[in-house]
């Protein structure tokens, strides 16, 4: 059995064996006979208490019985008075080195000097900055990203989301030696005295707020207000989670196609678009993720044992975003310089009807079809087969010009392309012109097949038809169009891959046409 004795230090209440309480008492008497004589000496001892009582909570609990193991322990780390006369003095020996418990400078969020998270304020202790100008740089980068838009991410809201990533990537410093880390500085008396000097004593400040008036409700207060923000953060990742999903992976534009999928059908810069596709869909999902993990540890309050996930979480997703970088400037070479080149054919016979005809090597699909047909315009393009053997079928834009009756009838075809450099991207633009052909007065548009060997490359062709005024132009396949109306376009979403729809293009057209004719034949009834 050992006898305890019941203290009071640094405010809290501690049961202490004999032994050490006597160690203690003598070690309050020196650092009395070495403070009491020096200015703010008295403030220096209460918090110096402070400190051995954060100390001893670390060490032995808050209700356990504090050893004399511990308390000589926790004075080897605080030092002897004796022994900062010694390093002021000039002198060094082994004994006053023993003392000295120096920590490696580690990045930490400032709790005694924080707006909201105390984010910039460790950084600025991090860094040897001063807080305010962390501050100030962090206000002048969010108006420059609002105000000039800066990289295209989102504007101001890049820093707001970047500020909630390292809020909760970034620990608390909660112990005497964590914000002892944070500044790089040793856990002695010396250290503490000089800090007491420059005006700021901040180890103690943890033990003083906690007798203040009042802290039971501001506590509340702050774990309700924690709790509002987890069920938040829980809710905003879910959601973005899910929306991302969907749109990326589970939209399906054309069968077993979904949009991270187009890359394997364009030609990039990169042999395989898989890394792409991880970095991107990286740098979208792990802010989500991190907002998910720092919503349950907020809500839940859970610690970590060792490794720190939301930590891993911001460094893979800064990994993602320099490889996305990366690589999107590898990928976009082909697209650097672009250059266009023209053919002119002259039509001489006179038409009053002209037909068209876009030929394809298949039959248009009952869905899933990119069509928009105007006045002057005629655009469509599927992808048809499964599996391995899809395959894009794109036709050339068609448009026409109406000019006046006296100019005569030509047929323009024009490529744009697209490539590292001008003279590449000239000489694809010459060779990709427009495929057709003229025979009396149909005209036939042949496609363009892209699949996953025969990649998109980036040339984008047209086709022009300048005619007289009154010249009526009509496509006769696959879709009918007079360009007399409008045919809306036909781009269906589906995630379900059994299409119930029975009805053809040719049917939609036609009954769009004659409920044109109903609605005509009501207004010449009316004004008739």
């Amino acid at each position: 059995m050992k006898k305890v004795v019941k203290v009071s230090i640094g405010n809290l209440a501690f049961t202490i064996e004999e032994e050490g309480f006597l160690i203690i008492k003598g070690y309050l008497n020196e650092l009395h006979d070495h403070y009491d004589n020096k200015e703010n000496g008295q403030e220096i001892i209460e918090g110096i208490e402070e400190r051995m009582a954060e100390l001893f909570v670390e060490k032995c609990g808050a209700n356990n019985v504090v050893t004399s193991s511990a308390i000589k322990e926790v004075i080897s780390i605080l030092g002897r008075p004796d022994v900062i006369d010694e390093e002021q003095g000039g002198a060094s020996s082994s004994y006053s080195s023993s003392y000295k418990h120096k920590i490696p400078k580690r990045l930490f969020r400032n709790p005694d000097n924080k707006v909201l998270g105390g984010v910039c304020s460790g950084l600025a202790a991090y860094t040897s900055i001063d807080t305010t100008l962390v501050r100030v740089l962090f206000v002048l980068l969010f108006i420059g990203f609002s105000f000039f838009g800066l990289m295209h991410v989102g504007g101001g809201g890049f820093m707001i989301f970047a500020y909630i990533v390292m809020w909760i990537a970034i620990p608390e410093a909660r112990t005497v030696e964590q914000r002892c880390a944070m500044y790089g500085e040793p856990l002695d008396l010396n250290n503490f005295q000089r800090q007491m000097e420059r005006g700021f004593s901040q180890a103690g400040k943890g033990i003083r707020r906690a007798g203040r008036e009042g802290v039971e409700a501001m506590s509340t207060i702050a774990t309700i207000i924690s709790k509002i923000v987890s069920v938040f953060l829980i809710v905003i990742s879910l959601s973005g989670l899910i929306f991302f999903s969907f749109l990326f992976l589970g939209v399906e534009i054309f069968k077993d196609v979904v949009p991270v999928d187009f890359l394997d059908y364009i030609e990039i810069g990169i042999e395989n678009p898989v890394y792409i596709k991880i970095a991107f869909l990286s740098m979208i999902f792990l802010p989500f993720i991190g907002m998910l993990y720092g919503g349950i540890h907020l809500l839940f309050g859970f610690r970590p044992q060792g490794i720190r996930p939301g930590l891993i979480i911001f460094i893979l997703w800064i990994i993602s975003i320099f490889t996305f970088g990366i690589l999107a400037t590898k990928a976009s070479r082909p697209f650097w310089n672009d250059a266009r080149s023209e053919q002119e054919v002259i039509i001489s016979d006179k038409y009053d009807t002209l037909y068209v005809k876009f030929e394809s090597s298949s039959g248009v699909p009952s869905s899933r079809v990119m069509l928009n047909a105007g006045y002057s315009d005629y655009t469509l393009f599927w992808m048809e087969g499964e599996n391995k053997s899809q395959q894009i079928v794109s036709f050339p834009k068609f448009r026409i010009v109406r000019q006046s009756k006296e100019d005569g009838f030509m047929l323009k075809s024009r490529t744009d392309a697209l490539s590292y450099t001008y003279s590449e991207a000239l000489d694809k633009a010459q060779k990709n012109l427009p495929s057709y052909e003229i025979t009396d007065s149909l005209i036939t548009i042949k496609s363009n097949i892209y699949n996953k060997q025969n990649k998109f490359d980036a040339t984008f062709r047209q086709v022009m038809l300048y005619i007289p005024e009154g010249v009526k132009v009509i496509v006769t396949s696959p879709i009918e169009h007079d360009f007399e109306r409008r045919l809306e376009r036909d781009w269906i979403f589906n995630c379900d891959r059994n299409d119930r729809r029975d009805d053809r293009w040719e049917g939609r057209y036609y009954e769009f046409k004659d409920r044109m004719e109903r609605k005509k034949d009501r207004l010449e009834r009316k004004f008739n």
